[in-house]
C-alpha cells in the first residue's frame, strides 16, 4: 500500500477489524485508519477492541456501502479490499468508488479469490466439477472475483499494476468445509436437482473416506492486484 507515518488509509470490508490494527501500527498516532463495512455486529466489535486497545483516536469503524461511498474525492494515501469483492454484485462500481476517494498517486490493493480455481482431489471429478460450478453461480455472488481483478484495473487505467498469486491448500476436511461453505453447496445443489441423492451420498462417502485415511487435499488461488491511482 505505501503507506507512512500520518496517513489516512481506507480499509473496505473491514469485518472485526483483524488488519485495522495492524495498519494503525504503520500509520501511526498521526494517522488515521478508516474502516468501513455492512454487518454492525462486527464494527461494534472492532470499536470495543480499539477502545481497550486505546487506539480508538486513530482508527474509525463505520458503516457504509463500498459501492457509495461516504467520502470526498482524493481523500485518502492508500485503500484496500479483502475478501469483499466476491460478495459484490458490481465490482466495478466499487473499484470505482475506491479509485474517487484515492489520491492521485495513492496505492489501491485489491485481494480476492479465484473460486474457479478450487480444487478437490476425488475420485468422482465429475461431481467436483458441478459443485465447483454451482458455488460460483449460484452461491458466491461474483465467483469470478479474483480472476477479473486484473481486468478491472486495467480498465479502471491503474499505473503501476501488479499482480501476485498465492496459493492456499488445507488436508483438513473439516476446515474446507467451513472455508469454502461447501455443505450449503451441496444441500443447494441437491434442492435445485442439479445433483441426485445418490450422486451426493457417493460424493460425501469418498470425502468421508479420504478424511478417515487423512490423504483429503483442497487448494485454491488468492489473487492480489495493486494499482497507482492516475
Amino acid at each position: 500500500m505505501h503507506i507512512t507515518p500520518g496517513n489516512s488509509v481506507l480499509d473496505a470490508g473491514c469485518g472485526p477489524g483483524i488488519d485495522a490494527f495492524a495498519l494503525a501500527e504503520i500509520v501511526t498516532s498521526t494517522g488515521r485508519v478508516t474502516d468501513i463495512d455492512h454487518d454492525q455486529e462486527m464494527l461494534d466489535q472492532a470499536n470495543r477492541q480499539a477502545r481497550e486497545m486505546a487506539m480508538d483516536a486513530c482508527l474509525h469503524f463505520q458503516q457504509a456501502d463500498v459501492c457509495s461511498l461516504p467520502f470526498p474525492d482524493d481523500h485518502f494515501h492508500s485503500c484496500r479490499s479483502e475478501r469483499l469483492f466476491m460478495h459484490l454484485h458490481h465490482p466495478e462500481q466499487a473499484l470505482q468508488e475506491i479509485t474517487r476517494v484515492t489520491k492521485a498517486g495513492g496505492r489501491v490493493v485489491i485481494v480476492d479469490t479465484d473460486w474457479a480455481s478450487l480444487s478437490i482431489d476425488n475420485p468422482i471429478p465429475e461431481t467436483e466439477r458441478i459443485f465447483s460450478q454451482y458455488r460460483i453461480d449460484k452461491i458466491i455472488n461474483n465467483g469470478y472475483s479474483g480472476r477479473s481483478l486484473h481486468r478491472l484495473f486495467r480498465e479502471s487505467r491503474f499505473l503501476d499494476i501488479d499482480i501476485e498469486v498465492f496459493p492456499l491448500f488445507t488436508t483438513d476436511v473439516n476446515l474446507f468445509y467451513a472455508l469454502s461453505v461447501q455443505e450449503i453447496v451441496e444441500n443447494q445443489a441437491l434442492a435445485d436437482n442439479v445433483i441426485s441423492e445418490q450422486q451426493l451420498t457417493d460424493w460425501r462417502k469418498h470425502m468421508q473416506q479420504a478424511a478417515a485415511a487423512e490423504t483429503f487435499y483442497s487448494s485454491i488461488d488468492i489473487v492480489m492486484v495493486s494499482g497507482t491511482v492516475a
